[in-house]
């Protein structure tokens, strides 16, 4: 059974209406030539420093960093990001949520307890095959309810995989306990490069679904960054975005979807 990696992040909301949580899939056999191809970007992107010697670019990929110095290094990026899901290599998915929906608040679905309930959701309607998935979120401030709370939601997340992916195997396959979530581990985003390609796609996202990039104070590498990650969404043949209020992708590569809690009688 193959081993697939989730890098996962969500955008730290504030006052606008869409709340984003959004992840790259990705094969653990192809992890490490995507890996080769980030550090030959930042070998390129690199300088020359007072002693002659060349360094690497090492700043951290994020969508708040975007600015007109390094706007074309962003869009490099987008481009490496967009080869590799047009080429089968990684997968992208995103979840909408919308703050303004009662059935949303009435829950605690943006409170930190709900932020779990979301991580489940992106995680499991996103996992198609199966596999052993190594998940890793970007860090979260308190490590101690952190904890708690992932466990449950590993343990939450193995049951529904294995229900969903158990009569799919062999038997014979299955005589042993089979699992399929291998860990959650929450990890830095400085040091996790999935995390920060997901950060920068899911910011330019964000920033056209909240509308802000109409603000006059709008930063012009920020409008111009997200036009440019929106043309490889929608030029791709395989992605379709539809929708007037808020916008949806679909594909068995790129899925932005709405989150819409299922209602209890």
């Amino acid at each position: 059974m193959k081993c697939i990696h989730i890098y996962s992040d969500e955008s730290r909301h504030r006052n606008e209406r869409f709340l984003l949580l959004a992840g790259l899939w990705i094969e653990e056999s192809k992890i490490k030539a995507a890996e080769n191809e980030i550090t030959a970007f930042r070998k390129k992107h690199g300088f020359v420093n007072s002693q002659g010697q060349h360094a690497d670019f090492l700043g951290e990929f994020k969508w708040t960093k975007v600015s007109q110095r390094y706007l074309p290094v962003y869009k490099e990026l987008a481009d490496i990001a967009f080869k590799w899901i047009a080429e089968d290599r990684a997968r992208f998915n995103v979840i909408l949520v919308d703050t303004q929906d009662a059935a949303v608040t009435a829950f605690g679905n943006i409170k930190e307890e709900g932020y779990f309930k979301l991580l489940y959701q992106l995680y499991y309607h996103n996992s198609k095959t199966p596999a052993l998935y190594k998940i890793y979120p970007d860090s979260i401030t308190n490590p101690v309810q952190a904890r708690v709370s992932l466990d449950k939601l590993q343990q939450c997340l193995e049951v529904a995989l294995r229900n969903r992916f158990l009569p799919l195997l062999n038997p014979a396959e299955t005589q042993e306990p089979v699992s399929f979530v291998n860990n959650i581990l929450p990890i830095d985003s400085k040091h996790a490069p999935f995390i920060q390609i997901a950060d920068v796609i899911m910011g330019a996202i964000g920033y056209l679904q909240n509308g802000l990039f109409r603000n006059p104070a709008a930063k012009k590498a920020k409008v111009e960054l997200m036009k440019y990650i929106f043309d490889k969404i929608t030029l791709s043949g395989a992605i379709q975005v539809q929708g007037k209020k808020y916008f949806v992708a679909r594909s068995t590569k790129f899925n932005i979807w709405l989150f819409r809690p299922k209602k209890t009688s």
